[in-house]
């Protein structure tokens, strides 16, 4: 609030680099103040987990998805309808973890 003070105020008459200086000036003076108030974070293996049953759900078809396209990857390298087969049922998979995540997000 100090700082803000001690600057000159924009009116309908600034320039564009005024503007643009007083953007940078705020984004620096907001970082300041978040990194000296915000608590440091560290992830680690054994941090907790955000995500909710919907999304343990999804990464667990996910993980099952994997496991079945490695186990068939020398088919499909022989076969390609089976390899478009695969990549299809890839996308979709995809498709629908990230409607998950934006699910989860709301």
């Amino acid at each position: 609030m100090e700082w803000g003070k001690e600057r000159a105020q924009l009116d309908a008459l600034c320039k564009e680099d005024e503007v643009e200086q007083e953007a940078a000036w705020c984004q620096e003076a907001m970082s300041s103040v978040l990194d000296a108030t915000a608590k440091k974070l560290s992830i680690c293996a054994r941090s907790k987990r955000w995500w909710n049953i919907d999304i343990k759900e999804g990464r667990r078809t996910v993980g099952r998805e994997r496991r079945r396209r490695r186990n068939s990857e020398e088919a499909a390298q022989a076969n390609p309808e089976l390899q478009k087969s695969i990549w299809q049922s890839k996308r979709k998979m995809w498709d629908d973890h990230l409607q998950n995540l934006r699910v989860a997000e709301v």
